[in-house]
């Protein structure tokens, strides 16, 4: 009985297809070729490998072939999951350059801090470290940024040497709004003025901001994405699982939504009547994205009909060192708004263009030929964290509670909708779908609604019933 089981045994053994090879050194090896099935032109595709020991092999081959029997199995590449990623980014096609480009700058650490592993090694514990990583450190240390307007006038101080430069000097060379950047310089500490009339560059110029992690929503925007481009992998027979899907999101806080009363949101357009960009900080007030305020053009804005209408955005891309013109954020947002001839928005716009009609003449003509509203002086297209940072500083000069800039455009949700304005208006107003505008702008409506039912009534809802 046992002289018959070794004899299946080995029977067992020989029909695997494992073949003894000896190097000229004298090496022994074993390998065996492994049917992966037919190729689109009718040849058969057979893989090859190679191991130290018989033991090794036929473990190997058993896996290898079970693998292929039941379709999971992945064959070795070498492909490293920058090259994959970075494929996988190029094959975007049906999503808008501004979109892609925030694709690239979220996969970017993925990309810098991963990109040498091969893919088919990536583990989920490599992941979970970069997660880490972002989060607590992932921003990287670096100085405030400066416009490029900001950036001369600075060369120009600079350039003065310990004698400095006269105020007179920079409205000269860059106009009355050269002399308020070399104001926020000095407030910045890029500029110190040690004596009447003269400014210098500063001895101490601001410190580099301390690295610091970034945002769960960018972390998030990351594992989205990775796990996109995986997830095709998977489908392309290149990873048998997606390890990606395994790593725990960030936990996302939700914010408290800032908006500013009435009465706040007509403090600012007070303190900033006569300001130079006045019509954009209108534009800001009336609801419109930073990106489309940017990339307004001149030839977008009807002054006799009163209408502007929105055919792209201007956002920046490459994290912040280039801004990219594109199309608007998505369909809903091309969109024609009726401001008004005399309205107050209008009539800042005539005076804006009346002011950069001066101002390139003075300048001989400006360089940019793009014909955006959103320029300074100079004609350079103002920088969006400039036009952020500015914004910061006017409210802050106003004394109005601290908001963000996109906090402008709930503010006018809001308003819209304690109007009495229906959700659908609002949202055709912003350029967004009706079902988001009752989402994130519901308590609004709701006590829209409470004020409506209680003009039928003879008296105010009490919108505790429905809101408990």
């Amino acid at each position: 009985m046992k002289d018959t089981r070794m004899t299946e045994q080995k029977k067992t053994r020989r029909a695997e297809p494992i073949n003894r090879r000896v190097a000229a050194d004298g090496t022994i090896s074993y390998w065996f070729r492994v049917d992966l099935g037919i190729q689109p032109d009718g040849r058969r595709v057979r893989q090859r490998h190679t191991y130290p020991t018989l033991k090794e092999a036929r473990a190997a081959y058993r896996r290898i072939s079970t693998e292929v029997a039941s379709g999971t199995h992945v064959a070795p590449r070498e492909v490293t999951v920058g090259e994959y990623v970075t494929e996988w980014l190029a094959g975007r096609r049906n999503v808008r350059p501004n979109t892609l480009a925030g694709y690239r700058d979220s996969l970017r650490p993925v990309i810098d801090t991963l990109g040498d592993i091969k893919l088919q090694k990536l583990t989920k514990a490599q992941i979970d470290d970069l997660v880490t990583v972002r989060l607590t450190s992932g921003r990287k240390a670096s100085r405030p940024p400066l416009s490029p307007t900001a950036r001369a006038i600075l060369d120009t101080v600079t350039a003065g040497g310990d004698a400095g430069v006269r105020y007179s000097e920079i409205t000269t060379a860059f106009g009355d709004q050269g002399g308020k950047v070399l104001d926020r310089l000095r407030e910045a500490g890029w500029v110190t003025k040690p004596r009447r009339g003269r400014y210098v560059t500063s001895p101490t110029p601001p410190a580099s901001e301390s690295a610091k992690g970034v945002s769960p929503v960018t972390v998030s925007s990351m594992l989205v994405l990775l796990t996109a481009a995986l997830n095709d992998a998977v489908d392309e027979g290149l990873l048998v699982r997606n390890v990606a899907r395994l790593v725990e999101r960030p936990r996302e806080t939700q914010s408290e939504m800032s908006t500013w009363t009435r009465e706040q949101a007509a403090a600012f357009r007070e303190h900033i009547r006569g300001d130079r960009i006045e019509a954009l900080w209108l534009l800001s007030l009336l609801g419109l994205r930073r990106s489309e305020v940017l990339g307004l053009t001149w030839g977008a804005v009807d002054i006799e009909a009163g209408t502007v209408t929105i055919r792209q955005a201007r956002v920046t891309v490459n994290g912040g060192a280039e801004t990219a013109i594109g199309e608007p954020k998505s369909a809903r947002s091309r969109r024609t708004l009726p401001v008004g001839a005399d309205s107050e928005v209008m009539t800042a716009l005539r005076s804006l263009r009346a002011t950069q009609a001066r101002e390139r003449l003075a300048l001989g003509g400006w360089g940019d030929d793009r014909d955006l509203v959103a320029v300074d002086a100079t004609g350079t297209p103002l920088r969006p964290e400039a036009y952020t940072d500015t914004f910061r500083r006017l409210a802050a000069e106003a004394g109005l509670p601290r908001v963000r800039l996109h906090d402008l455009r709930h503010t006018a949700a809001s308003l819209m909708l304690d109007n009495g304005h229906s959700p659908h208006a609002v949202a055709a107003w912003l350029g967004h779908d009706p079902g988001m505008t009752l989402r994130v702008y519901g308590h609004v409506y709701t006590d829209a609604l409470a004020a409506a039912g209680g003009s039928l009534l003879g008296g105010r809802t009490d919108i505790s019933r429905f809101t408990g």
